[in-house]
């Protein structure tokens, strides 16, 4: 069995708990591969050292190929990460016995003109502190016309993240829905929406937009531009070896 440690080195900068990771792995007559999930795809799962950000880059690349992530949290927020640093030995411990659930999370697919992009989290379309106008279209129909700074699209897993912040509802991670929350909405009447999974959301900017996917910018809308977020094909594995519920991650890190 081949197994993937992705580290973001800024969490583990002397790479002394990677190294710790490696050397309980090779002593379970494991092979190592490092790097890339971009890079390496022959493997059984990736462990991935890091934050929830780290996760959601890894989670685009491994989503492709359907290879799991075992989150071992070393940042401050830990949504996807099976658990923190001082547990991460006891997680792959269970793993190798078989002692462990994987959960499959719906990721969006994102389209503006030619370009295509992945999303576990949400896109976010507009820009703070500058107000813009939206259309807002559900299956082709057009929903409203509003004013804002911009509008989120997540996914259940996204709920937790700008959604939250935004005033959107907390959506459970194995759900199929999606929720469009306005951001900094002009008028009182505007509040956040859930839809199914199955509908499609298109966004037209009246004016110039940034598009951000998982808190990277990905491009621009022009005026009259549009985005169109739907379900992907693609899910993003999650492996869990803990039966921590949603609430209890929220609590633990006093969100509730």
């Amino acid at each position: 069995m081949t197994v993937g440690i992705f580290t973001n080195k800024a969490k583990d900068p002397a790479l002394s708990y990677t190294a710790e990771i490696r050397r309980f792995l090779t002593g379970q007559g494991i092979h190592v591969a490092e790097g890339s999930p971009a890079n390496t795809t022959d493997v059984a799962f990736w462990v991935v050292l890091g934050g929830d950000g780290t996760m959601l880059r890894c989670s685009h690349l491994a989503a492709a190929h359907g290879i799991p992530l075992l989150g071992i949290n070393l940042g401050t927020l830990g949504f996807l990460s099976d658990g923190e640093m001082q547990d991460g030995l006891d997680s792959l411990a269970k793993v190798l016995k078989g002692e462990y659930e994987t959960e499959k999370r719906l990721m969006l697919d994102i389209c503006h003109g030619d370009m295509k992009n992945l999303a576990l989290n949400d896109v976010f379309i507009g820009a703070t502190g500058r107000l813009k106008t939206f259309d807002l279209y559900v299956n082709s129909h057009l929903l409203d016309t509003l004013r804002a700074d911009g509008i989120i699209v997540a996914t259940p897993t996204g709920s937790t993240a700008y959604s939250l912040s935004a005033g959107g509802p907390l959506l459970m991670p194995g759900g199929q829905m999606m929720v469009v929350t306005p951001v900094c909405p002009h008028s009182l009447s505007t509040r956040p929406l859930v839809v199914g999974a199955e509908d499609r959301v298109r966004i037209v900017t009246h004016q110039a937009c940034p598009i951000t996917v998982d808190g990277e910018k990905v491009g621009d809308t022009a005026a009259g531009g549009g985005v169109s977020i739907r379900k992907s094909t693609h899910t993003a594995a999650i492996i869990k070896t803990t039966e921590a519920h949603l609430y209890d991650v929220l609590r633990k890190k006093k969100l509730l």
